[in-house]
C-alpha cells in the first residue's frame, strides 16, 4: 500500500496548494522553469516556487535567500534531492527504490527520472553571502514511444519515469505540493540541526555503484560526502572534494532527456 493514493487525481489544472511560507507562480508550456526563475530573482519574494504548466514532467524551481555563504548555501542541493526522494517514498507504490547520484540525479529503480539543480547568484564568491539562489527539481512524469526510442539512441545511464516504474497514478500537482513540504521540512531540519541530518538521509540512497562523470570525460572513483557536502573523489589517483555549488562546473549540467 502507498501512503497517499487517488483513484481520481488532483486536476492538473489546479494550482498546487503549498505551505504558507511558499507561493506558487506557474510557468506557461514551452518555457524553461529554471530559468524564468533566474531571470527574475532578484526582483522575485523569498519563498517563490515556480512550477511548469506542463503535465508529463513535474518543474519546479524554488527561489531562496540564505543568511550563509556560498559553500555552505549550496547544501540546498541535498536538501531538494532528499525532499524530492521522500515525496516520491511517500506517493509511489513501496517496489520503487529511490537513490542519487551527483552532480543531481534522482533514480528509480536505478534509472534516471529526475534531477536537482542550484543556480547561485553569480556576483557572490565561495565565501560571500548570496543575494539569491534558486534550487530546482524535474521529474519525469510520463514518456511515449518517441521518448523511449531517444533513449534507446543515448549512451549512458538507463533513463525511467514514474510511470514506467508503476508510479503513473501521481499527478503534477500532487508531487508539486508534496516535493515543496518535504523540501521545507528538510530546510528547516539544516537550519535547527545543521548538515549531519541530511548527510545520514542521502547517503543511505547513495547509487554508490555508478562514477562520476566529469566534464572532460574522465570518470572520478566516488569516495563519499564531506561534512560541508562536499564530493570526495578520486582521480587519477588524486583524492579531491567538490563542492556542491561546484558540480556543474566539474561534472557538467545534469541532463533529463
Amino acid at each position: 500500500m502507498t501512503l497517499y493514493y487517488e483513484d481520481d487525481p488532483a486536476d492538473q489544472t489546479t494550482v498546487p496548494q503549498l505551505p504558507p511560507l511558499l507561493r506558487a507562480v506557474e510557468v506557461p508550456a514551452g518555457q524553461d522553469v529554471l530559468a524564468k526563475a533566474v531571470a527574475v530573482a532578484a526582483n522575485t519574494e523569498v519563498g517563490t516556487v515556480f512550477y511548469a504548466e506542463r503535465i508529463d514532467r513535474m518543474q519546479i524551481a524554488v527561489r531562496l535567500e540564505p543568511d550563509v555563504a556560498v559553500r555552505q548555501a549550496g547544501q540546498m542541493l541535498f536538501a531538494m534531492m532528499i525532499g524530492l526522494g521522500d515525496s516520491i517514498g511517500a506517493l509511489a507504490p513501496p517496489e520503487i527504490a529511490v537513490t542519487y547520484q551527483l552532480p543531481g540525479y534522482v533514480m528509480l529503480n536505478r534509472g534516471r527520472a529526475g534531477m536537482v539543480r542550484l543556480v547561485i547568484d553569480p556576483t557572490a564568491g565561495s565565501d560571500d553571502v548570496p543575494k539569491w539562489m534558486i534550487v530546482s527539481a524535474d521529474v519525469r512524469l510520463t514518456a511515449d514511444e518517441q521518448d523511449q526510442a531517444e533513449w534507446s539512441q543515448t549512451p549512458g545511464a538507463e533513463q525511467t519515469s514514474m510511470a514506467e516504474e508503476g508510479g503513473g497514478f501521481i499527478s503534477r500537482t500532487r508531487l508539486v505540493e508534496s516535493s515543496c513540504r518535504h523540501f521545507l521540512a528538510w530546510v528547516n531540519r539544516w537550519q535547527d540541526d545543521g548538515f549531519r541530518p541530511l548527510y545520514d538521509s542521502w547517503m543511505q540512497r547513495l547509487e554508490a555503484s555508478a562514477p562520476i562523470d566529469f566534464a572532460g570525460g574522465e570518470q572520478a572513483e566516488w569516495l563519499g560526502l564531506d561534512e560541508h557536502g562536499g564530493a570526495l573523489v578520486k582521480l587519477d589517483g588524486k583524492a579531491s572534494s567538490v563542492m556542491p555549488h561546484e558540480l556543474e562546473a566539474v561534472c557538467g549540467t545534469p541532463v533529463l532527456p
